[in-house]
């Protein structure tokens, strides 16, 4: 393979179409779903490769993807959930949705890096 000298990304990372994504498995996965330690285990997983599953459907040229979903109980409490990158702004993203029921919250992460 030869190298392109391709320093950039020809068309942006498609956030909107991620997002919309997000909520979509998201939703589907945890609309009725009860707070349960096992079963949020196992979602976790099952959710994250459906979500890079879908997102690597859409043919996004030279991105890395790093998909992260938390699952916690909704108890009357608070978290706080905090990233950092080191990264191109130019090139490099990320898409983030928060889902809540009654019984549960849902934060799914996913990083998009640029691979030069």
């Amino acid at each position: 393979m030869e190298n392109t000298y391709q320093l950039g990304p020809t068309k942006p990372f498609p956030v909107a179409t991620v997002n919309r994504i997000l909520e979509d498995v998201l939703t589907t996965y945890l609309q009725e779903a009860q707070y349960d330690p096992e079963f949020c285990r196992q979602m976790t997983k099952t959710i994250s490769e459906v979500i890079k599953t879908q997102v690597k459907e859409l043919l996004i040229p030279r991105y890395k993807l790093i998909v992260i979903v938390y699952i916690g109980q909704r108890d009357d409490q608070s978290i706080v959930i905090g990233s950092r990158c080191l990264w191109n702004p130019k090139s490099d993203t990320v898409s983030t949705y928060t889902f809540k029921n009654s019984t549960l919250f849902a934060l799914a992460n996913v990083y998009a890096v640029y691979f030069e």
